[in-house]
């Protein structure tokens, strides 16, 4: 059995585990509590690139279930106030395990790569405002040196490849249900990062 397990916010006070059993994904909490999703219930799968300010590194993988359940796991796991570690060393094998018995349990389910349709456009237009209203901003700003308008384009050029990678590694697209579809997609290695580092 392969087990995951992360904490996920300074409201819990231990790890969430969760294990790939032969017939289910089970969740299990440290005061006894547990709820399980059948393989052959998984209608959906989804693995995601999903970065925040201080997760640049974070995935998520996300699971529905025939009943409307949906499980989202990511690899971030709460250390302290700011500060997360990147367990994509455990999550990686832990979602193809996930990922390997869903396409044997039930290979009619939807999988995907990338963001939700409505909220990859929804959050890349809010996005492309932001660096556009910036990149006024910055241009128009009063500068008593003619030579700053080219640290001013410096600066608007340095957020571009931020954006361009979020673009490119969330782009939503349907995939076989197949777990080498997904391999390139799992997130490598770990790191820890804090509020500094982010």
């Amino acid at each position: 059995m392969i087990r995951y397990a992360k904490r996920e916010n300074a409201f819990e006070k231990a790890e969430r585990v969760w294990t790939v059993e032969p017939d289910a994904l089970v969740w299990s909490g440290i005061d006894g509590t547990y709820a399980r999703i059948p393989w052959t219930d998984v209608v959906a799968v989804r693995l995601v690139y999903a970065p925040t300010s201080l997760k640049t590194w974070r995935h998520k993988l996300t699971l529905k279930g025939r009943n409307g359940a949906t499980w989202i796991i990511d690899n971030a796991h709460f250390k302290g106030v700011g500060e997360f570690e990147d367990r994509s060393a455990a999550f990686s094998p832990f979602a193809m395990a996930c990922i390997e018995r869903i396409a044997a349990a039930a290979p009619a389910a939807r999988a995907a790569l990338g963001s939700d349709p409505m909220a990859y456009w929804t959050q890349l237009a809010f996005v492309a405002a932001m660096v556009t209203l910036l990149a006024v901003v910055i241009i128009l700003l009063p500068t008593p040196f003619g030579a700053l308008i080219w640290i001013k384009l410096a600066l608007i050029a340095a957020m571009l490849p931020a954006m361009a990678r979020f673009v490119i590694r969330s782009w939503p697209r349907t995939v076989p249900l197949d777990p080498e579809a997904f391999r390139a997609a799992l997130p490598q290695g770990s790191q820890t990062l804090g509020s500094g580092t982010a």
